[in-house]
């Protein structure tokens, strides 16, 4: 707004003036202020509303529709020490009979002490960093652990640490941690049964050595059966041929695969080479040598530059970290004001020995990749499977993979069958306070049909049974209709749609609050917080007040609500379950829609009464769901037409929401025009008190020149 200097000669308030002036188009843009802030408030008012009516709509009256809303039924067990049981909608109502006769359980090992000792030979406690060759004594050794039907061969080192070795056990699919305080391993199946129990095996001597110093061997079934199994290949021949070359199918290498890996080997190089050459550090045209000879000038330059700085141990011989770099003494630097440029220096220089070390690794790719791949037009090298060179490579490789695969093979077989018949013979026990728990199914007998299961929970026609204890013998299981659950889904309803059609009602019947307008800030700052509060407030609750919308959308409820339907021959209503509205007169202002259940507890008006609904539930539950169902569909269907989409409404909206925002839209225009007339209007009588203003200015400067002339 630009700053007017007006009035100084005539002495008149020109600001006020304009304003009385322009004060017409004022009064029509404040109008329009107000009537956008009322559709503003208008639509805040529908959105809460529509959002409580879908959410009805969306929740208790679709469910309400359907007949497994109210198919509840409970289940009770004999003795629920023994098991847990819950009924679905499915569940056939009597007694049954169930048996529980095993507990599944997690295949679990809880390894024995281990003593470690350290490089001296004395006793010391284990922890994550300790090498197993602490605890074993032992450099090598090879083991097999199975589970979730794969197996893994862990290869025992020297230098693997205990946390090394957990690892590899959870990469075999394991749950495994290792106790430092009670220094054991402990171990266990990530699920619970019999087909997910697991196994570690020896696979030599070593290995075998190494799991009893682990505290890790016991002679368990599963452990047994795997010695077993491998043992069976020493006489069938065939079974082990095809083991060899499933095992060797599963380790060779394809020669697809190994072609597309010299190919990509080869333009990653290039790739590399490429980039290098374009950076800024690598002149045009320049070899890897020349590259190489101004690296090692600019390093000794460097080096010589900062000489004074090298540290020095106590011999005076210049100190170098494990790479072979000199280490500089970076807070005489700091404090010489010569750091920032040291570690500028420095990172060109290490940057550009980086590029060099890539470009020199690039090249050996390139080398080694070239003679197995075809080089197209382009330059790019492509892969060729049949490439002889290739080919060659491959089977020499293979051919020693399957020689070693095969070896090992036949080596474990061999060891197998040793073991099994140590194990046979009663030479081997388990490490002392190991104890293992074998992975089983739960079993149980539901009316003399066995079911088994990984867990201790069972889904059976209907019943979730969790078995929690062995039973002696047979338990019952005893299912029901679950009256109290039918009879509160409907009380649920009818407390959400009296709540939805009371707030409908006091919106539809509020108080008029005519005389009343949005304020503009002028008309606020006159007033109070409070009442401005309550000024608008008076507004805000009547936006709705005798909205046909609204209207049409509450009495089409009431009136759905008031239906009656056809059952077996037999007409039903609300009424006929002791479900009904309040008399005119008995009803609170706003509450002659809402309905009250006969009986009802938590309900003053209606506790009293026979309790109808629950009797027919108890008696006749089929009835009571398709006449709920019915009433449900018909209240549901009619909401799905009203919140259809449509050219002024929005889908699952019931007013006319796209219309309210058009109209915002508008007044924002028409707001935006009317602001720009009055300023042309304010600026025209600026312009005429200004030049007012001028002529007054010259009259009085003429006035002045006449008068001194009389003086």
């Amino acid at each position: 707004m630009p700053i007017r200097m007006s009035g100084l000669q005539s002495g008149l308030d020109t600001e006020t003036l304009v304003s009385a002036l322009v004060s017409g188009y004022t009064l029509q843009k404040d109008n329009m202020v107000k009537a956008q802030t009322k559709l503003q408030w208008k639509q805040d008012s529908w959105k809460a509303m529509n959002k409580s009516i879908y959410s009805f709509y969306s929740g208790k009256l679709s469910a309400a529709r359907l007949s497994k809303t109210y198919n509840a039924k409970s289940a009770s067990v004999s003795d629920s020490t023994k098991a847990k049981v819950t009924a679905g909608a499915e569940a056939v109502n009597g007694t049954q009979t169930l048996e529980i006769k095993e507990l599944a359980s997690t295949g679990y090992l809880t390894g024995g002490v281990v003593s470690a000792k350290d490089d001296k030979g004395n006793s010391v406690k284990a922890d994550g960093s300790t090498k197993l060759s602490d605890i074993t004594g032992l450099t090598s050794g090879t083991i097999t652990v199975s589970a979730e039907g794969k197996n893994k061969d862990i290869t025992l080192t020297e230098d693997m640490t205990v946390n090394q070795f957990v690892v590899q056990l959870k990469e075999a699919g394991l749950n495994a941690n290792f106790d430092a305080n009670n220094q054991r391993f402990f171990i266990s199946s990530k699920t619970s049964g019999a087909d997910h129990d697991f196994s570690i095996t020896a696979s030599d001597e070593d290995g075998l050595k190494s799991l009893q110093k682990m505290g890790l061997f016991t002679l368990n079934n599963t452990e047994t059966k795997e010695y077993e199994k491998w043992a069976s290949y020493a006489t069938d021949t065939a079974a082990l041929d095809a083991l060899k070359q499933s095992t060797y199918e599963s380790r060779k290498i394809n020669y697809e695969d190994r072609a597309k890996t010299y190919a990509d080997r080869y333009n990653a190089a290039k790739e590399t080479i490429k980039t290098i050459e374009a950076n800024d550090t690598w002149p045009n045209g320049t070899t890897l040598d020349e590259q190489k000879a101004r690296v090692s000038e600019l390093r000794a330059d460097f080096e010589s530059d900062y000489a004074s700085y090298a540290k020095t141990d106590e011999k005076g011989d210049v100190v170098k970290d494990e790479k072979g770099n000199i280490v500089y003494d970076t807070d005489k630097l700091k404090a010489d004001g010569k750091l920032d440029e040291f570690n500028s220096r420095k990172s060109t220089i290490d940057s550009m020995q980086s590029q060099v070390d890539k470009y020199e690794n690039a090249l050996k790719d390139i080398e080694s990749s070239e003679k197995f791949v075809n080089i197209d037009a382009d330059g790019k090298a492509v892969a060729d499977p049949a490439n002889a060179k290739l080919i060659a490579e491959v089977d020499s490789e293979n051919a020693t993979i399957r020689s070693n695969s095969d070896a090992a093979i036949d080596a474990k077989v061999a060891y197998s069958v040793n073991m099994l018949k140590d194990i046979q013979n009663g030479n081997l026990t388990s490490s002392k306070d190991a104890a293992r728990v074998t992975g089983k199914d739960a079993t149980i007998i539901l009316n003399k049909a066995t079911y088994t299961s990984n867990t201790n929970n069972f889904a059976i026609n209907g019943l979730t049974i969790t078995a929690e204890a062995k039973t002696d013998g047979e338990i019952t299981i005893t299912t029901n209709t679950d009256t109290d659950a039918i009879y509160n889904s409907i009380k649920d309803f009818f407390k959400e749609y009296n709540t939805l059609i009371k707030s409908m009602d006091e919106a539809y019947n509020a108080s008029s609050s005519k005389g009343y307008e949005p304020l503009t800030s002028d008309e606020k700052e006159a007033m109070t917080e409070d009442e401005v509060k309550e000024w608008e407030k008076k507004i805000k609750d009547s936006l709705l007040r005798k909205d046909a919308t609204l209207g049409s959308a509450s009495s089409s409820m009431k009136n759905l609500m008031a239906q009656s339907f056809e059952i077996n021959g037999k007409k039903y209503s609300l009424a006929s379950f002791g479900i009904k509205t309040l008399g005119y007169f008995d009803a609170a202002d706003n509450e002659k829609g809402m309905y009250h259940i006969d009986g009802d507890k938590d309900d003053d008006a209606s506790s009293g009464n026979d309790d109808k609904l629950r009797a027919a539930i108890a008696s006749d539950p089929d009835t009571v769901v398709s006449f709920f169902s019915q009433l449900a569909t018909s209240v549901y269907n009619d909401l799905s037409k009203k919140m259809s989409s449509s050219s002024v409404s929005s889908a699952y909206t019931l007013y006319n929401d796209k219309q309210m925002t058009k109209e915002y839209t508008s007044y924002t225009s028409k707001i935006s025009d009317k602001e720009d007339e009055i300023t042309k209007w304010e600026d025209y009588y600026y312009k005429k008190f200004s030049s007012m203003e001028s002529a007054l200015a010259k009259l009085n400067q003429t006035q002045s020149s006449l008068a001194g002339y009389f003086s």
